[in-house]
């Protein structure tokens, strides 16, 4: 094999080398994560990444879109809300109901409380957000107790379906499921 060859050969498998995306590579409205822990032969994929447009100093939107055979089933808009004061995010859906200025905690703990007390204020109810990095590891984010939130409140969620034939049995019997954590996956153009 001549050298212009073994070039060529080098050349191609450095381009068919997977590329990992490193945190300081790519601007932080600009990643995109990922949960991919479905069941062998599901191709659900959950996306989570910075909504564009004017943003608050201290909220950052956000959206967790649902894939299934490459085509949008379902996502949701949120916004996480940073402390300026302690170093602590918390993720807030919005409720189902229309024209509500409630998040779907206020909604959903509302139904559970006993009618009775209700001109009792409720304690809120945080899902924590955690960046979770090391050195040249791939970035993660942590969301405190956030599956176990939808499954409870998944019927008070804002949920936008986009393709109804391509929703599951569970998501049609017991509600949207969000996932526990997503992993850095890529970087929008």
């Amino acid at each position: 094999m001549n050298i212009a060859g073994v070039f060529r050969l080098f050349l191609a498998a450095a381009l068919a080398m997977p590329t990992v995306v490193n945190a300081g590579q790519c601007d932080r409205n600009k990643r995109v994560y990922v949960f991919d822990q479905s069941n062998p032969g599901d191709d659900t994929k959950i996306f989570y990444k910075v909504r564009a447009g004017e943003h608050p100093f201290y909220a950052e939107l956000v959206r967790f879109e649902t894939w299934r055979k490459s085509k949008l089933v379902w996502s949701i808009d949120g916004v996480v809300i940073c402390s300026d004061v302690i170093p602590m995010c918390n993720l807030d859906l919005p409720t189902a109901k229309k024209n509500s200025d409630k998040s779907v905690a206020y909604e959903c703990f509302k139904e559970i409380n006993d009618p009775a007390t209700s001109n009792e204020q409720t304690a809120p109810f945080m899902i924590p957000v955690t960046d979770i990095s090391s050195g040249d590891q791939t970035p993660y984010i942590a969301f405190g107790n956030l599956t176990a939130f939808s499954i409870a409140c998944s019927k008070h969620m804002g949920v936008q379906v986009k393709r109804k034939d391509l929703l599951t049995e569970d998501e049609r019997k017991i509600g949207f499921i969000l996932p526990p954590f997503v992993r850095l996956d890529s970087c929008q153009e």
